[in-house]
């Protein structure tokens, strides 16, 4: 998601959000280092126009299929570390705060030649974030959790 415009893999018909796959590799954690990185390419989004659009399954302002062409996320810096056990709820876990750093590049579809006027959800439009090094972090955490039956 990008700022109150929402690109995100959407919302499963069993009511799931944004969560999408990837390819193997993609990730690369190491929590004895206390870092992680994300980094995929021409990952298939919808461009929800805003975020409580984005959250409808019924989309009533539409959306456009669109591709995160280039994201890259890295976490590191660790600042807190938590560990939380609650054995009522079957639940562990070991947890880093630390500040992440994000690079993104995004494009919408142009429309057809033959379109005229171009819609607006295929105008080709193109995002193109800041250099990772210009993020501002205010909250990041990376970690792992057991629950239910792997607690």
């Amino acid at each position: 998601m990008l700022g109150p415009h929402s690109w995100d893999p959407g919302v499963s018909p069993s009511g799931v959000v944004w969560n999408a796959a990837i390819p193997i590799g993609s990730v690369q954690f190491d929590l004895e280092n206390e870092e992680a990185t994300l980094n995929v390419k021409n990952v298939l989004v919808f461009d929800g126009f805003t975020v409580p659009n984005s959250l409808n399954t019924f989309h009533p302002l539409g959306h456009a299929n669109a591709v995160f062409n280039s994201l890259k996320m890295k976490w590191r810096g660790t600042t807190n570390k938590r560990s939380v056990r609650d054995c009522a709820d079957a639940f562990r876990g070991d947890f880093l705060e630390n500040a992440a750093t994000i690079e993104v590049t995004a494009t919408t579809p142009p429309a057809p030649a033959r379109t005229c006027p171009p819609t607006p959800a295929r105008n080709g439009f193109r995002f193109v974030s800041d250099p990772a090094n210009t993020t501002v972090s205010h909250f990041a955490q990376i970690g792992r959790e057991r629950n239910g039956i792997f607690f």
